[in-house]
């Protein structure tokens, strides 16, 4: 093949230049990064190697556990001294074209940090789930949870617990040409003058050229600030997007800043503010502005002269932007708002910086209200009478309300672990109904006059109720009962009484018709103790009754519940007394020879006292008694079809009367669920002894339910003589 003269000059070039490259790359990543550095990102330029990182032969450089102290850098087990005490560190560092630095973590107690501090550092690779926690030390330049230069850093952490940073860079991921998406900074004290040298900040996720950065998070619990505090940085173009800055405690924040992006495509950041009495310069370019109202939050207090004194959530020294936000109010359930209340989110003495519209929103408080409500720019009369405030009121300040609270119909989902408890003790009911009669097999014949007989039985279900007002709930579960009877001869014929203990468990889901579709889940079981007595007559006449009393515990969780118009997470436990009882009426006896028929008609009483209990987000429910009073006629046939061995069927038709229960919170009451409802049933048996003579037997059963209960239930019971 010929080539000519021309394109081999080409070649020749080309294969220079590349070994010029790779040569650089081969003595650090330092070379390649700082030629486009100094394109968008100066202040971004590489060291020399530190002692710290002897890794330049490997691909990734992952996993690795780091700690400092005041001169000493130990490094997965391996510890090297240092007389300077300042130096760089890096979790992982790797120096391959393509490889990675993830899931390291760096823990610095002391020492002074003057260059950069980075959980993981790569070239082209990513920066993936390091961890950097800082106890103390002096740091200046870059704090990094992961550098990536043309990678990703995503889903890094930097925790911050103390420690003095001056002029420095603190972001949870960095990339020049990449994404830094899902990173965490979670600050719980320390000194922080970032902005000493005009280029400081702290940034969820910081992109120096072009590339996304995406819902990162900075939590600020304490601390001393000073400088700007974003939720992303981009010098090209992308998106910063997504990112959430929370405020918790007591930090000082009266020096800093607070803004949602530098650069970029700005959308969906969002500030929450959990705590009263926070002082800022400026805070703006937030879409989502919320304030999470604490137990105790006030609107005013009067001083020592009477006079009224404003209790802002936020206070703004130097505001610059407008206040357009979409602004959300969450009162965390605690304690209850009464109409013409009034709130105060935001005031400053600086009225030409600050701009606020007037409109209306929507407080909600918890998972169970939302109040009508009106957000005005107020003049508030106070020491300064310039001081301009937003301010939140539940009605119109000065009118009548514009509307009554109500609790949201999604509430009625947190009815379903009482409902949910009052059809297990209806199965423990059922379960019981089949304790067995003494005389086995043979009805009228082998009562034994002396001694206990003791029996057990044992069940399950597997049901869909439909509560009555569209909710479905689905339960599974099983119980057992024991007993131990006593027989006693009389003119009539035979009386047989036994104590009892009965269990019983099951676990539910409940969806509810409302546009959420809410769904809640959870578990139910109960521990009862008694008696149940049982008369059989010589005409076939038969007549039962029980009482049982224990306590039942339930637990309830839902995660979608609908707060501020987000999914949030409810959920509670409780435990109450609750009884069971019943009457039977039967009549059974022979029909043939081989066949018995049994026809009954029976009532049950079930009761799971009221209780109060408090939801995890924060308020005060009360649950109304429930009383599942029902009635069941019925009938079955028993056939003898070995000397030994019976099989039988029957139906029966269940009326459930009520089954009632309500929630109720700050005397505002959920809409009612009950059980009740029509079902009938379709039973098949099997019964068998194990020797003729014997007064022991097995009894297993099978029942198909259909109507307001559909499903089936199971159970096995065992009789056997002392």
């Amino acid at each position: 093949m010929y080539i000519s003269k021309k394109k081999t000059y080409k070649i020749l070039a080309y294969c220079a230049m590349s070994a010029i490259f790779f040569g650089s790359i081969n003595g650090g990543v330092a070379s390649a990064e700082d030629e486009t550095a100094t394109e968008e990102d100066t202040s971004h330029t590489e060291v020399e190697e530190p002692a710290t990182n002897d890794n330049s032969d490997t691909k990734d450089d992952s996993n690795n556990t780091v700690e400092v102290t005041e001169n000493t850098i130990t490094r997965n087990g391996t510890s090297k001294d240092y007389e300077d005490s300042t130096y760089r560190v890096d979790g992982g560092g790797s120096d391959s074209f393509e490889g990675n630095a993830n899931n390291n973590n760096v823990t610095v107690n002391g020492g002074k940090i003057t260059t950069f501090l980075n959980g993981g550092r790569a070239y082209r690779g990513n920066t993936n789930n390091n961890t950097v926690t800082i106890n103390g030390g002096e740091f200046g330049a870059w704090v990094e949870g992961g550098w990536a230069t043309y990678g990703d850093a995503n889903e890094n952490k930097v925790i911050i617990n103390g420690g003095t940073f001056t002029g420095t860079i603190i972001d949870g991921g960095y990339a020049l040409r990449g994404d830094t998406n899902y990173n965490k900074i979670i600050i719980n004290g320390g000194d922080f003058k970032i902005n000493s040298n005009g280029r400081g900040g702290i940034y969820g996720g910081y992109v120096a050229g072009s590339g996304n950065v995406i819902g990162n998070e900075i939590t600020i619990n304490g601390g001393t600030f000073e400088g700007g505090i974003y939720g992303g940085y981009i010098s090209g173009t992308g998106y910063v997007q997504d990112n959430v800055i929370r405020i918790y405690g007591s930090p000082d924040l009266s020096n800093a800043s607070i803004y949602a992006a530098s650069g970029g495509y700005n959308s969906g950041n969002t500030i929450k503010i959990y705590t009263q009495g926070i002082t800022a310069k400026d805070i703006g370019g937030f879409e989502n502005l919320e304030f999470y109202l604490q137990e105790g939050t006030k609107v005013v207090s009067t001083d020592s002269e009477g006079k009224e004194v404003l209790n802002p959530i936020l206070t703004l020294t130097n505001p610059t932007s407008s206040i357009s936000s979409n602004i959300l109010v969450y009162n965390d359930g605690a304690t209850g708002l009464q109409n013409n209340d009034v709130i105060t989110l935001i005031t400053t003495d600086n009225t030409s910086g600050l701009r606020i519209g007037d409109g209306e929103i929507t407080i909600a408080q918890g998972i169970s209200l939302e109040y009508p409500s009106y957000v005005k720019k107020v003049p508030f009369s106070d020491s300064n009478s310039n001081t301009q405030s937003l301010q939140i009121a539940v009605g119109d300040i000065g009118k009548e309300p514009s509307g009554d609270a109500v609790l949201k119909d999604q509430t009625e989902e947190l009815t379903a672990a009482v409902v949910d408890s009052a059809s297990l003790l209806d199965s423990g009911t059922e379960r019981l109904l089949e304790w067995l009669p003494p005389e086995g097999l043979d009805y009228m014949n082998s009562v034994p006059t002396a001694g206990f007989d003791p029996f057990i039985g044992m069940g399950g279900s597997s049901l869909k109720i439909n509560t009555g007002n569209g909710t479905k709930l689905t339960n599974k579960g099983g119980g057992i009962n024991f007993g131990m009877s006593r027989y006693l001869k009389n003119r009539h014929g035979t009386f047989i009484v036994a104590p009892i203990i009965d269990y019983g468990k099951d676990e539910y889901d409940s969806t509810l018709p409302d546009a959420n579709g809410t769904k809640g889940s959870g578990h139910s079981q109960y521990t009862m103790g008694g008696l149940i007595a049982r008369q059989v007559n010589v005409n076939g006449m038969y007549y039962e009754g029980s009482f049982r009393y224990g306590q039942i515990r339930t637990d309830f969780v839902s995660h979608n519940f609908i707060a501020n118009g987000k999914p949030v997470t409810a959920s509670y436990e409780a435990s109450t007394p609750c009884y069971a009882g019943h009457v039977r009426v039967g009549w059974r006896d022979h029909i043939s020879p081989q066949n018995i028929l049994d026809v009954y008609g029976m009532y049950s009483l079930n009761r799971v006292n009221g209780f109060t209990t408090k939801v995890s987000t924060g308020e005060d429910y009360s649950f109304s008694a429930v009383k599942s009073g029902r009635i069941r006629i019925g009938a079955r046939l028993t056939r003898e079809i070995k000397e030994r061995e019976n099989v039988y069927s029957g139906f029966a038709y269940i009326h459930e009367f009520s089954g009632e229960t309500v929630g109720e919170y700050m005397g505002l009451s959920t809409k009612r669920a009950s059980i009740k409802g029509d079902a009938g049933l379709i039973e098949l048996g099997w019964q068998v002894k194990p020797a003729k003579n014997s007064a022991s037997m097995i009894d297993t059963s099978l029942s198909w339910w259909v109507g307001d209960r559909k499903g089936f239930t199971f159970s096995t019971k065992l009789k056997k003589d002392f």
